[in-house]
This record gives structure tokens, C-alpha cells and sequence, in this order.
């Protein structure tokens, strides 16, 4: 990924700190996400590849540093919504097939049965078979900025730490910034 400072202005006496590279966002964006802390702020910036584009830069999210109380990663679940769509026009295929092959065609009622079933057994895997998401997030006063939820808790770069070392660590430069110990 390119350095923050070939496209992000920094303010005067502001200097780049750290840099986390490598994370596979899910939502807002599918992209990978770099943080980036500098001594007056902390930034989550991405870039996605388009088929058409080479690079785009989809998400820039900023924080100062004075506002932050706190940063977390808070793990959830979600069903695989595309999985359960595919289910469903399965089910209705093999349902709708079934229908016309009980005019007396077997062939069309046996395979209409299967897709029928071959349907169930996808929704079921759908809502079951749940997606694991870690959301990170970083706390303010008033407010909570979700710098986005992540498919796994381990970035794509093999080499990079994971994501709750990364709040570990991000945690405590936060405090030695804001207590400027640093």
C-alpha cells in the first residue's frame, strides 16, 4: 500500500508515527485497510482495486487524537445473506420444476426434487453457518467510530501482527501521545 503522505496532507509539526498495513475489510467497503497514526491524529484509509481502475481510494476515516477515550474490537456473527439468496432461487427452481413434472414427465419431477432438496440443504447451510466479523472501534466521549469490520481476525499480510495486538499496542501509543511521553 502506498505511504499515507503521498496523498493525505499533514498538518504543520504533525509527524507519522506508526503505520498498520494489511487489514481485509468487510463493511463499509470490501478493501484493505491500512491505520496510521500520527502525533495529532489517527487515520484509517484504503485503497481498492476496480476493474477498470488500477487503485481507488474508497474509505478515509480520521480522529484526533485529544477526542479518543478508548479503542476495542468487538467480535459478531452474521448469516451469509448471498448464500441464503442462492438457496431460495434454487428452492423455487427445483419446486417449480417439480410442478411441471408431475404431468407425467419423470425425469423433470425426480431432478425438480432434487434441486428442491439440494435448495434446503444450501439455506440451511446459509443460516447456519455463521461468518465471523471483528468490528474496530474507537471510542470518543459522545461517539463511536467503527473503523470497520473485518472477515478474520488476523490481516492478509502474513507478516503483520493481528488485530488485537494491533489494539493492544494502538491502545497503549494513544495514551503515551495524549500523556506526550512520546
Amino acid at each position: 500500500m502506498a505511504d499515507i503522505r503521498n496523498f493525505i496532507g499533514f498538518a504543520q509539526n504533525e509527524t507519522l508515527i506508526k503505520e498498520y498495513d494489511g487489514f481485509r475489510m468487510y463493511f463499509p467497503v470490501k478493501a484493505k485497510v491500512s491505520l496510521a497514526v500520527t502525533s495529532k491524529r489517527l487515520i484509517s484509509y484504503s485503497s481498492v482495486r476496480g476493474f477498470f481502475d488500477v487503485k481507488t481510494e474508497s474509505l478515509y476515516q480520521q480522529v484526533s487524537l485529544a477526542d479518543i477515550k478508548g479503542v476495542g474490537v468487538v467480535h459478531s456473527t452474521r448469516s451469509r445473506v448471498g448464500l441464503i439468496a442462492f438457496a431460495i432461487v434454487i428452492l423455487l427452481a427445483g419446486i417449480l420444476t417439480t410442478v411441471i413434472g408431475l404431468t407425467g414427465n419423470r425425469l423433470l419431477e425426480f431432478g425438480g426434487i432434487a434441486c428442491s432438496i439440494l435448495g434446503v440443504i444450501l439455506l440451511l447451510a446459509g443460516i447456519f453457518w455463521k461468518k465471523h466479523l471483528f468490528r474496530f472501534e474507537v471510542w470518543g466521549t459522545a461517539w463511536v467510530l467503527s473503523i470497520g469490520e473485518f472477515e478474520n481476525i488476523r490481516p492478509v499480510t502474513t507478516g503483520g501482527p493481528d488485530l488485537l495486538k494491533v489494539v493492544e499496542e494502538l491502545g497503549a501509543l494513544l495514551i503515551e501521545i495524549q500523556e506526550g511521553t512520546l
